[in-house]
């Protein structure tokens, strides 16, 4: 029988599929409640658009209902996109003053120094649009505007500008950190929001002294979530989609095959789950992985034949798990390198390409599961 997957890994979770996180969640919502500005930092995968995901279906919840506008910037692609987004976003948000007005549509434009082509989707909610003609000077208005009517908003209730995946910002504009820093200066009533997972792009636009946004924000960065906060969520959710597993103790296993990345903990329990008859064994999670690494298999090779022979064989020393230190010549000798600069170098670029990681200061292979990989493919030759 079918049984629906208790494991939700497909984008950003919350609720019930929202595992840990506790105290940042709670530091979120209360600094979205008086109107501070946060940026939260954490490597790829470690639920940052999930734990802003939660922190705002916490603060909806409340009473007066927060407007919240959300966007992810490189998925935007441009900055008209961007702003096209803007537009429609805050439209939605519920309880707006244009949505008292006989005629809403007009209302809500009227606010807008820069008049969007309007059409109507299948849904029969509006679409705002620009012409490609509209210049850069144009859509920064539109991102005026909307800040604007924000904090008027914001005067009466929490309102949110949720940039997400900011490292693309400069991409759009790179005169757009420094407007929004001149619009948070400006306008007390939003907390502006932004995420991103490369430190050294948060670094040059939000955290080190000079950054356009520097000290307007409070950091948030998130770390591991602690195993024994996995073990009861993976037992719960596991139990209520009716395969439990068959110990306790093996939900500790799941961490440890795939942790400490929350994405890839709860692929590995989705998959799980899926290979399972009635219980979870050990077995099944060997199974699960061993299906997660042959789906991944052709990609992997790609990114790993892309890269220089020394960051290759780096990436094989790493997998088989030497004791030996990076540092060291041992280490060298073991990646077929001339001495401990070489493998620093290739450390450094396996960091910058976010395959590598430093865990408790010690470089590690990012992704378990491509580690997982290239031990298979350590085996076989």
């Amino acid at each position: 029988m079918t049984r629906l997957n208790p494991f939700d890994h497909g984008g950003p979770v919350s609720g019930e599929h929202f595992a840990g996180r506790a105290s940042e969640g709670a530091a979120v919502v209360s600094r979205l409640s008086n109107h501070i500005g946060v940026v939260v930092t954490a490597p790829r995968r470690y639920g940052k658009s999930s734990l802003i995901k939660q922190a705002t279906e916490v603060l909806a919840a409340s009473e007066p209902a927060p407007a919240i506008v959300h966007v992810n910037l490189l998925q935007a692609g441009t900055l008209g996109t961007a702003a096209e987004l803007m537009v429609r976003r805050h439209y939605q948000v519920p309880g707006g003053p244009w949505h008292r007005l006989k005629n809403v549509l007009p209302g809500f434009v009227k606010r807008l120094r820069v008049q969007p082509t309007m059409t109507i989707d299948a849904t029969g909610s509006p679409v705002f649009s620009f012409a490609p003609s509209v210049g850069t000077p144009d859509l920064q208005l539109v991102i005026d505007d909307v800040y604007a009517t924000l904090n008027e908003i914001g005067a009466r209730r929490p309102a949110v500008l949720f940039l997400d995946e900011f490292q693309a910002a400069v991409e759009l504009d790179t005169h757009l950190p420094r407007q929004l820093k001149a619009l948070a200066d400006q306008y007390r009533n939003v907390s502006l929001v932004l995420a991103r997972s490369k430190q050294h792009v948060m670094e040059a636009l939000v955290l080190s002294q000079g950054a356009p946004l520097y000290k307007m924000l409070e950091q948030i960065a998130l770390g591991e979530i602690p195993v024994d906060d996995w073990v009861p969520f993976l037992v719960k959710r596991a139990r209520r989609g009716g395969r439990p597993f068959a110990e306790e103790g093996l939900a500790r296993v799941v961490h440890e095959m795939a942790g400490p990345v929350p994405f890839d903990v709860q692929q590995l329990a989705y998959e799980a789950f899926n290979q399972a008859d009635t219980t979870i064994e050990r077995d099944t999670l060997e199974v699960a992985l061993s299906e997660l690494v042959r789906h991944r298999a052709s990609d992997y090779a790609t990114t790993f034949e892309g890269l220089p022979a020394g960051g290759r064989r780096v990436l094989k020393v790493l997998a088989a798990g030497t004791t030996a230190s990076v540092g060291s010549a041992e280490f060298a000798t073991l990646a077929r390198l001339s001495d401990s600069s070489s493998v620093h170098k290739a450390v450094t670029q396996l960091i910058e390409l976010e395959l590598v990681v430093l865990r408790t200061g010690v470089p590690a292979i990012e992704d378990l599961f491509f580690a997982a990989w290239l031990r298979v493919v350590l085996d076989e030759h």
